[in-house]
C-alpha cells in the first residue's frame, strides 16, 4: 500500500475508534440520565404513595406562601381559622412553653398582625410551586377566606415528594462525580428510602425537607469543585448557606463550618463568599423586621439549650430503640466503617473533615436541645439536618475503599454487610412512612411527658404494631 494510503487509512481507524470512545461516553451518559429519570419517578411514587403524614409544626406553611404570593404581605390577617388567634407570645417569648389548648399553635398575634411562627423560609421557596398549584384552582383557604386544611396538605404532600425525589437524583449525580453508576445507584436509593428522607421529610414541608435538598445541592457544588481542583463559586455556596439558615436556624452549623473551609482553602473568593452571605442576611433581617418587629426573629435565638441534658440525651440519640439513628438508619454503621478503615485513602479529605464536623456539632447541639427527642415524630427526627453530610460520607466511603491498595473490590463479606444493613435501614424507615402505628406510639403514652419511653426495648417506635399484634 502506497505509505499516503497507510497514513490515510491510520488516521481513518483513528478517527473512527475516537467516534467510538465519544459514542461510549454518550452512550453512558445517556445510561446515568434514564437512571436518574427512573429514580425520581420511583422515589416519587414511593413517597406519595405511602400513607403516613401529618402536618403539626408545618401547618399553615403554604397559605404564608400565597400570602406573600397574592397579598404581598407576610401577616396572615385576612384569613379565619380554626380557633381565634389571640396574642400568646408564642413567636415573641422562645423560652415560653406551647400551650396544648391554643390549638393554632402555629400562629401568634404580633401588633395585631397574625404571624407564622415558625421559619418563613420554606414558604419563601415554595412560592413557585404554590403559584403553580393556585393555576390548577388549589388555594390553602376557601372563597371565603376560611383556612382549607386539605388543599394545604395536597401543596405539601406533593411539593415534599418532589423535593425528596429531586434529592435523591442529586445525591445520584453527586456520587457519579467519583464513582460507577451501581454504588451511586445504592447511595443514593438507601439515602432516599433508608433514611429519615422517606419517614420524616417527605411526608409534609417540614422544615428539614427544604434544608435537605438545600443541603443536597450545596455538597454536589463542593464535591464537584474539588474534583475539578477549583475553589467552589463563592455566590453559590453563599446564596445556599443563606437559605439553609432561612428555612432552619440549624443553618447556622454548615454556614460556619463552610466559612472556615473556604477562608482555609478558596481564600481567592473568599470576598464574594462574605459579601454574598452579608447581603442576603441583610435582607433577612429586613424582612424579620417588617414581620416580627424583630431584628432576628426569636425562633433564631432560642436559648434553651442545656449541657444537663447530654449525658441522658446524646446515648438516647445515637442508640436508643426508638430515637437512636445507628438503630433507624443501621447502613451507617458500614458507611463509618469504611471511613475508620480506609481513612488513608479516602479523596478529598478534607470534604470528609468537613462533614464529620458538620455532623458532630449538630448531633452535640441536638443532645443539648431540652426536647432533643423531637416531639410526635418518627425516630431520630432532629437529626434529619445531617442527611446530605451522611450521604457525602458514604460517597467517600465507598471512594475510599475503591482506592485502596489491598483490593479494588469489595469482599463477599462487605457486600452482604452493606446489603444486608441497607435493607434493614430501608425496612425500618418504611414502617414510619407506612405504618399507623408508629404514629400512635407517640401518644400511646406521652412521649413529651415520658421522654424516658425511647429506651424501652420491649415496644420500640420501628417495631409498633407488630409486637402488638404478637402479643394479642
Amino acid at each position: 500500500m502506497h505509505p499516503r494510503r497507510r497514513h490515510r487509512a491510520g488516521l481513518g481507524s483513528r478517527s473512527l475508534c475516537l467516534r467510538d470512545r465519544g459514542f461510549d461516553i454518550l452512550r453512558d451518559r445517556s445510561i446515568e440520565r434514564r437512571i436518574g429519570l427512573w429514580l425520581f419517578i420511583v422515589t416519587v411514587g414511593v413517597f406519595l404513595l405511602s400513607p403516613i403524614w401529618g402536618l403539626s409544626d408545618a401547618r399553615y406553611t403554604m397559605l404564608l406562601s400565597d400570602s406573600i404570593l397574592l397579598d404581598h404581605s407576610t401577616h396572615l390577617n385576612r384569613y379565619q381559622f380554626p380557633a381565634p388567634i389571640q396574642e400568646s407570645s408564642r413567636c415573641v417569648s422562645p423560652t415560653g412553653p406551647v400551650a396544648l389548648s391554643y390549638t393554632p399553635y402555629q400562629l401568634d398575634r404580633i401588633d395585631g398582625n397574625v404571624a407564622f411562627c415558625y421559619p418563613n423560609g420554606s414558604s419563601i421557596l415554595s412560592i413557585p410551586f404554590v403559584g403553580a398549584m393556585n393555576l390548577l384552582g388549589v388555594y390553602p383557604y376557601d372563597p371565603d377566606g376560611h383556612y382549607n386544611l386539605a388543599n394545604e396538605e395536597l401543596i405539601q404532600r406533593l411539593l415534599a415528594a418532589l423535593l425528596m425525589a429531586g434529592f435523591t437524583i442529586v445525591v445520584f449525580r453527586t456520587a457519579l462525580l467519583v464513582l460507577s453508576i451501581t454504588p451511586a445507584v445504592l447511595i443514593a436509593v438507601g439515602t432516599a428510602f433508608g433514611s429519615q428522607v422517606w419517614s420524616t421529610a417527605s411526608r409534609v414541608m417540614w422544615a428539614h425537607t427544604w434544608l435537605i435538598f438545600l443541603g443536597g445541592l450545596l455538597t454536589y457544588e463542593l464535591l464537584r469543585r474539588e474534583r475539578n481542583a477549583d475553589s467552589p463559586r463563592p455566590m453559590i455556596v453563599a446564596t445556599l448557606l443563606a437559605w439553609m439558615y432561612f428555612v432552619r436556624p440549624t443553618g447556622a452549623i454548615p454556614i460556619i463550618c463552610v466559612t472556615v473551609y473556604t477562608f482555609l482553602f478558596c481564600r481567592s473568593g473568599f470576598m464574594y463568599y462574605a459579601l454574598t452571605g452579608l447581603a442576603w442576611f441583610t435582607g433577612f433581617v429586613i424582612y424579620s423586621w417588617f414581620t416580627y418587629e424583630k431584628l432576628i426573629p426569636d425562633y433564631y435565638l432560642d436559648s434553651r439549650i442545656s449541657i444537663n441534658s447530654i449525658a441522658t440525651a446524646l446515648p438516647a440519640i445515637l442508640i436508643s430503640p426508638s430515637r437512636g439513628l445507628f438503630i433507624f438508619v443501621p447502613a451507617l454503621i458500614f458507611v463509618f466503617y469504611l471511613l475508620i478503615r480506609y481513612w488513608t485513602t479516602i479523596p478529598y479529605a478534607r470534604l470528609a473533615i468537613l462533614s464529620l464536623s458538620i455532623v458532630t456539632i449538630q448531633t452535640v447541639l441536638v443532645a443539648l436541645w431540652p426536647v432533643w427527642w423531637g416531639g410526635y415524630s418518627y425516630g431520630p427526627r432532629l437529626l434529619a439536618d445531617a442527611i446530605p453530610w451522611l450521604a457525602l460520607l458514604a460517597i467517600l466511603g465507598c471512594a475510599a475503599r475503591l482506592r485502596s491498595a489491598n483490593n479494588a473490590k469489595f469482599s463477599r463479606a462487605e457486600i452482604a454487610t452493606a446489603l444486608s444493613l441497607l435493607a434493614l435501614s430501608i425496612a425500618i424507615n418504611g414502617r414510619g412512612a407506612i405504618s399507623v402505628a408508629t404514629a400512635t406510639w407517640n401518644v400511646e403514652v406521652d412521649i413529651d411527658r415520658h421522654p424516658e419511653r425511647v429506651w424501652n426495648w420491649s415496644n420500640p417506635q420501628f417495631m409498633a404494631g407488630v409486637l402488638w399484634k404478637r402479643k394479642n
